[in-house]
């Protein structure tokens, strides 16, 4: 029986003959666009403007559903809970583009959160759904009167073959604000992990650090030139409120098709990947015989086919890539595939609320290791090692780890990076394996319009707000 209440969009189909790229971030520029989620899938780019209906899960576990209900679960079953909101959704081949920070994974693994005013998780239905491909584009909105503005921008990049003009400085660790200061702080942290993994308090965690930039980004320009150096699993670029980020994922924490065929994409070992081919392949062939880098990759794969088993009879899971080499604009990683079929029952939330967070941006066994990242690490995650998605009707489900990504709060700028501890980690190579990740990054920023690399003050921004002084 057919549903009179369902809304439905208005959908418009439009040749092009632009860069999708640069027709993508031109259309986030747009009047009508307050926020926005850019996610390039493939050869697709998917576009969500605008919230016309949203679900959030707050640091207390209250979710607040499409409908505006709020209600409290027990923290263990909120994925579940948020698939069955999803089912409730009126309206047409929805379509959901969302974000869930790094502490959301606490409440899968029963870890008392601590209390933040910014929600955890976020998914929006959006007025406007816009997807590009390299000679099209589909337009489905609930506001045809947005049509003639996207129209324009069409035109106007259609012939725009010209690269942007971009003014960036170079930037170095040595550029980033108390850069002793946290090269001191990451450093102590690694040598008491190592020594907590030798006393069998956990057998891997991945530790991060903060580096707050000098000046501020451009972050359209920067997403535009840093796409251009890398080779990304996914990118994206969004702002949710005032929340804004721009990455290029190295690796999917979790994706699913319609048939129920999933797969999970742990990355673990790293070297640098320099210009120069020889040096190259030189690093290449010491990432694939480093003890060090192959327990710290062949431990990740064997918890990804245990979380698997969770959610997929065990007759489906399978290493469908294992120990591959994978490219990843400065670094080249050690990299495999687990694949596996949902279980009857299971829905891709019920994968989600197993396989987050990634293995790679957490540790093994995932609560210990959260629990240490807590006690190291001085202040919340956020979006870092969280996860951007986009998912829809027909149980499609595409989760990006947000790694190599810039993050940007109103006059701060600031990039993040990670190393896997494990029991052979030494503090100086862990620091030097941040650098190279950083660099994705790091080396293709473009600054706004009038600043320069020591146009923010040092003394603007307090140590302890870049991770620099212990916790009381």
């Amino acid at each position: 029986m057919a549903n009179h209440h369902e809304q439905t969009y208005k959908t418009f189909t439009l040749a092009h003959q632009c860069q999708p790229i640069l027709l993508a971030t031109e259309l986030t520029s747009l009047a009508f666009c307050k926020d926005y989620l850019v996610y390039e899938h493939h050869d697709e780019w998917a576009i969500g403007i605008n919230k016309l209906t949203q679900l959030t899960v707050s640091s207390s576990g209250e979710i607040t559903d499409f409908n505006g209900y709020k209600r409290r679960v027990k923290p263990t079953k909120i994925c579940q809970t948020i698939h069955q909101a999803t089912q409730t959704l009126n309206i047409k081949d929805w379509r959901l583009f969302g974000r869930a920070d790094f502490e959301f994974c606490r409440f899968a693994h029963n870890l008392q959160q601590q209390e933040t005013s910014r929600e955890l998780l976020e998914l929006f239905v959006p007025e406007t759904d816009i997807r590009i491909t390299k000679k099209r584009i589909v337009i489905r909105t609930m506001d045809d009167t947005v049509l003639p503005q996207i129209q324009s921008i069409i035109a106007d990049c259609t012939n725009n073959t010209t690269a942007t003009e971009h003014c960036h400085t170079a930037l170095t660790q040595d550029d980033i604000l108390h850069a002793q200061a946290v090269k001191q702080h990451f450093q102590e942290s690694v040598r008491s992990a190592v020594e907590e993994i030798k006393e069998h308090k956990y057998n891997k965690v991945i530790l991060s650090r903060v580096a707050i930039l000098p000046a501020n980004v451009d972050s359209k320009k920067s997403f535009i030139e840093g796409r251009r150096k890398n080779t990304p699993a996914r990118s994206f670029m969004l702002k949710l409120g005032e929340i804004e980020a721009f990455g290029f994922s190295p690796e999917t924490v979790l994706e699913v098709d319609e048939h129920g065929n999933l797969s999970t994409q742990p990355l673990a070992g790293t070297r640098a990947l320099p210009d120069d081919p020889q040096a190259a392949i030189l690093l290449r062939n010491e990432l694939l015989t480093d003890p060090k880098e192959i327990a710290e990759h062949a431990a990740s794969v064997k918890l990804a086919v245990e979380e698997l088993t969770q959610i997929c009879p065990s007759s489906t899971v399978n290493v469908a890539e294992f120990m591959q080499v994978s490219e990843r604009g400065s670094v080249q990683h050690l990299a495999s595939r687990v694949t596996g079929n949902l279980s009857e029952g299971k829905s891709a939330w019920d994968a989600f609320n197993v396989l987050f967070p990634s293995i790679t941006a957490s540790g093994i066994p995932k609560r210990e290791a959260i629990d240490a990242i807590a006690r190291f690490e001085l202040l919340p995650r956020g979006l870092y090692s969280g996860s951007v998605l986009v998912t829809d009707h027909n149980g499609y489900f595409d989760a990006a780890l947000v790694l190599r990504t810039a993050y940007k709060h109103q006059s701060v700028s600031l990039l993040q990076a990670g190393a896997g501890i494990i029991g052979l980690s030494t503090p100086e190579r862990e620091w030097e394996e941040t650098g190279e990740k950083m660099a994705c990054v790091l080396d293709h920023l473009v600054f706004e319009k009038g600043q320069e690399k020591h146009h923010l003050a040092t003394d603007t921004v307090p140590a302890d707000s870049i991770l620099c002084e212990e916790k009381s």
